[in-house]
């Protein structure tokens, strides 16, 4: 997509001196900021719901309690052991 974007005369200057500082194009810099706005949409929509926040703490449960494999061959390997009756 492309766009105009029109910004105040202070942010655009705020804005020049971030990308410069950060080693990057102002075009960089705008995508990165809404990369990094869009994130922070999804982490505020994640604790706005109780059953995802459920669901992350027992996921962190499995992990600290070890019932998690982790790559290919842990998978396999797990496949592959008699299943409990």
């Amino acid at each position: 997509m492309a766009m105009t974007l029109r910004l105040p005369p202070d942010l655009d200057a705020e804005l020049r001196i971030a990308a410069e500082e950060d080693h990057r194009s102002l075009h960089q810099a705008v995508v990165h900021a809404v990369e990094i706005y869009l994130a922070q949409r999804e982490t505020a929509e994640v604790k706005a719901d109780p059953e995802t926040l459920q669901a992350l703490a027992e996921a962190r449960e499995a992990v600290r309690s070890g019932d998690v494999v982790y790559g290919t061959d842990a998978a396999r390997a797990l496949l592959k052991r008699p299943r409990a009756s």
